[in-house]
This record gives structure tokens, C-alpha cells and sequence, in this order.
């Protein structure tokens, strides 16, 4: 973000629902949601022609911002190291990530990291 700012970039990030500082909430924490949250943000702040970035899990709510409310709003979508919307392999998603990958991924992530000094 300081990288942007620092080039004349205007800079607004947000919190998902449940997430950083924003409200706490049982429901509504799926992509469609996150990507409709998004939207009222964009809304309420009047952008246009706007750059949606995001990293990991915020790729895939990018991604889904981009389907569902980005059509002649945004200029362009940036995603890095991100996770789409639907990655591991279930009913709906035949064609993606065995469960056991995932646990592993898991695993290594958790458990086999480096720890440098």
C-alpha cells in the first residue's frame, strides 16, 4: 500500500466482515458476501475506473467483485498468490484440489516452516 501511496496512487483498504477491525458477525461469511460488502464500500465512495488488488484469500474476493459487480467499473484486477473462491475439490468444484493436498499445504504451513533469524 505505501508503495501506491508513495507513487500518487490513491490507497483504501478494507476489512472483511469478521475480519481486522471490522464488526464481528456469524453470518454472511462467504465470497458472494465479501464481494457484495466490497461493492457498498466502492459505492459509498464514489470510485471509478478503480484497480481491485488483492493477496491470498483477498484474490479470491477480488476475483468475485470482479464477477459480480465490476462490469465498466474497473479498470483493471490484480491477484497475487491468491486463492480462488472455490480451490479444494468438493461436489461443485470437481476439478479442483484433492483434500489431502490441501492438508498438506496445511500441514507444511503450520508445522514445516522455516524459522529465520
Amino acid at each position: 500500500m505505501m508503495f501506491f501511496l508513495d507513487h500518487g496512487y490513491r490507497v483504501i483498504a478494507h476489512d472483511r466482515r469478521g475480519h481486522g477491525r471490522s464488526t464481528q458477525t456469524a453470518e454472511g461469511h462467504d465470497m458472494d458476501t465479501y464481494a457484495d460488502d466490497a461493492a457498498e464500500v466502492v459505492k459509498k465512495l464514489g470510485l471509478k475506473n478503480s484497480i481491485h488488488i488483492g493477496h491470498l484469500m483477498g484474490g479470491g474476493g477480488v476475483a468475485r467483485y470482479v464477477a459480480r459487480h465490476g462490469k465498466g467499473e474497473v479498470a483493471k484486477a490484480v491477484l497475487i498468490s491468491a486463492i480462488p473462491p472455490t480451490f479444494m475439490k468438493s461436489a461443485r468444484n470437481p476439478d479442483g484440489v484433492p483434500k489431502e493436498v490441501v492438508d498438506g499445504i496445511r500441514d507444511g504451513t503450520a508445522n514445516h516452516r522455516s524459522m529465520g533469524h
